[in-house]
């Protein structure tokens, strides 16, 4: 629907997300349910094989819908410091476990929480422990997990974007990314340039709300083709061996 930033499908329910109130329909596009007194709500995700739907707030709280029930079985707050809380989030490719990218204690300080898939219940927390590290998206494959983000340095000269692994919760294999596969616009982050780092970070972003005509609309780079090409974290980390 082009009305939602936010439009997700899984081939029995649609939802859609407009920031304070998330609609549910049937694959008629009949409406189901809406849940109304949220706030910046527009990224989500769909538990792999089942009708649990995840929504994220801008604002700082996890929101878990069941929709064969129609309910919303669980608000998880996962901030106390305020501020935008925009970074991705990402099942793994089962479905047992979800991971977020969280700014929980410093609104500059990222960190990846672990939650169990099923209750939703906190596994872990890592890569917490450096602050100039800033993580931005991660991502499931049959083969791990990815993430990417930038780091942070005195000179901007000296900042760089990365794209990793994750294993016993720390990052392993870190590669700069230095290819430049993606034809971008001309961006005012100069030490970006050349890099297929904007195209990522918007594609994902796009990803997130669900590939939404809408959404695409914001970031003119995913508007310069007809198709914008598809891409991943682990794409990118490939490019940049």
């Amino acid at each position: 629907m082009k009305k939602f930033y936010g439009f997700f499908d899984n081939g029995k329910y649609k939802v859609g997300c407009n920031g304070g109130t998330i609609y549910v329909y049937d694959q008629n596009e009949n409406e189901l349910a809406k849940f109304k007194g949220f706030s910046s709500v527009y990224k989500g995700a769909f538990r792999p094989g089942t009708n649990v739907f995840v929504a994220k707030s801008i604002a700082d709280h996890l929101l878990v819908f069941d929709l064969d029930k129609l309910s919303l079985v669980k608000k998880i707050k996962f901030s106390r410091v305020g501020g935008t809380q925009d970074e991705g989030f990402a099942f793994s490719s089962t479905g047992d476990l979800f991971y977020n990218i969280e700014k929980p204690v410093i609104s500059y300080r990222t960190q990846l929480t672990i939650y169990d898939g099923s209750t939703f219940e906190k596994v872990a927390e890592c890569l917490n422990d450096d602050e100039n590290m800033v993580l931005q998206h991660v991502e499931a494959q049959e083969d791990g997990i990815y993430l990417f983000g930038y780091v942070k340095a005195r000179s901007i000269l000296d900042c760089y974007s990365f794209a990793a692994k994750l294993s016993d919760y720390k990052l392993t294999d870190i590669r700069k990314i230095k290819s430049h596969a993606y034809d971008v616009p001309v961006i005012w982050d100069s030490w970006f340039h050349d890099t297929d780092y904007r195209y990522l970070l918007d594609y994902k972003n796009w990803e997130l709300h669900g590939f939404s005509e809408k959404e695409a609309q914001s970031h003119e780079c995913l508007m310069l083709k007809p198709e914008p090409p598809k891409v991943s974290i682990k794409k990118i980390w490939e490019l940049n061996a």
